[in-house]
């Protein structure tokens, strides 16, 4: 979707998102004429009166911007466009696209990883490498000191 949108000076302009499904990649591109704030806002936070909203992306632009967010839940979106400082209507050309990341897979059910990938981590590696260096540096310094 592209849209081009008038930003009065003083006012601000929201483009709704409907129903965007949960863990969609959202991507949105922003050119402008001038500085313009932005923020991505679900919609379930702009009807709770008492609590702050808490925006997927908020940033500022000068002439451009781009930016790409994972949605958390399925709900409509809002991406706002703030011109409330500005002192000239600014003319905003957004770009959004939308896509649905495929789930991944759950393993097969007789799935079992091998031993050795089950329980390895690097700080456990590691930490066994360097007691075991250790140890036979501390082994090597013994036989050659009794020789």
């Amino acid at each position: 979707m592209a849209v081009t949108v008038e930003v009065p000076a003083g006012q601000t302009r929201t483009i709704r998102l409907r129903t965007v499904p949960q863990g969609a990649a959202v991507s949105v591109r922003i050119v402008s004429d001038g500085r313009v704030l932005v923020a991505l806002v679900a919609a379930k936070q702009l009807k709770n009166p008492g609590t702050e909203p808490k925006p997927l992306f908020r940033g500022s632009t000068d002439r451009k911007l781009s930016f790409r967010v994972t949605i958390p839940e399925r709900d409509d979106y809002f991406l706002l466009l703030n011109n409330r400082a500005g002192t000239d209507s600014r003319s905003v050309e957004v770009e959004i696209r939308s896509t649905q990341r495929a789930p991944k897979p759950a393993p097969p059910p007789s799935y079992s990883p091998r031993p050795e990938k089950a329980s390895w981590s690097l700080s456990d590696s590691s930490m066994v490498s360097s007691e075991r260096r250790a140890r036979e540096c501390a082994a090597s310094a013994r036989r050659c000191a009794s020789q």
